[in-house]
C-alpha cells in the first residue's frame, strides 16, 4: 500500500511540475497578446516578461517603440542622437539584456563611407543607448559584429567620382565591445 501511495504521489508531482513549466505568467500572456495584435509591418525586437521590464520593444515605420504591458502604454524610444533614414536590422545580445539597432543614415550622412550606417546598443534595464560604431556597412556574422569603415583616400586630389579608398573591418563582440580591426583593404569600385 505504501508503494502504491508513493507512486501516486510521484506521478502527481511529475504532472504538476509539467503543468507549471508550461503555464505562462500573466505578464507573458499580455506580451504574447500584444505581439499577436501588432501591425504586419511591425517587427519585434525584444520581449521581456520579468518584474523590471514587463514590456515589448518593436520597430515600425523605422522607429523604435516600447509597449509596457502593465501600464498598457506605448511610446517612442529615442536611441540615437543623430537623424537616420531607416532601420536596417536589430538583434539581441546573448544574455538578452541589450539589443542592437543598425540604422542607415542615407543622405543625412556627411560622407557615406565614414558614417553612412551606425549601430547602437540599447540597455533594456537602464533605458540608455550607446553608439557602438559607424561605417558604410554593418553586419552580424559568426558571433561578432563587423563594421566596415573607410580609413583613407589614396588619391585625395581626384574628383570624388574617381577617388579610391581604403577601408578597415572593425570587429566587436555580441555585447558591443571592440575586439580588433582587420588590416586595410582597397574598396572595390562599383
Amino acid at each position: 500500500m505504501l508503494l502504491k501511495s508513493h507512486r501516486l504521489l510521484s506521478l502527481t508531482a511529475s504532472l504538476l511540475f509539467a503543468l507549471l513549466s508550461v503555464a505562462q505568467t500573466p505578464v507573458a500572456n499580455r506580451v504574447k497578446a500584444v505581439v499577436a495584435h501588432l501591425p504586419r509591418h511591425a517587427s519585434v525586437v525584444a520581449k521581456y516578461t520579468d518584474v523590471y521590464r514587463h514590456c515589448l520593444y518593436f520597430t515600425m515605420g523605422n522607429r523604435l517603440y516600447q509597449y509596457d504591458v502593465l501600464n498598457d502604454q506605448q511610446h517612442d524610444v529615442p536611441f540615437t542622437g543623430n537623424s537616420y533614414a531607416r532601420v536596417i536590422t536589430t538583434w539581441l545580445s546573448p544574455d538578452g539584456n541589450f539589443f542592437f539597432i543598425a540604422v542607415d543614415r542615407g543622405n543625412l550622412a556627411s560622407f557615406y563611407l565614414d558614417d553612412g550606417q551606425e549601430v547602437w546598443r540599447y540597455d533594456s534595464r537602464k533605458h540608455k543607448s550607446k553608439k557602438i560604431g559607424q561605417g558604410f556597412c554593418i553586419e552580424v556574422q559568426k558571433g561578432c559584429i563587423v563594421i566596415k569603415r573607410a580609413s583613407r583616400c589614396l588619391n585625395p586630389d581626384a574628383t570624388p567620382k574617381h577617388q579610391q579608398w581604403m577601408a578597415q573591418d572593425h570587429y566587436y563582440d555580441l555585447y558591443g565591445n571592440i575586439i580588433w580591426a582587420k588590416d586595410e583593404y582597397k574598396i572595390p569600385k562599383k
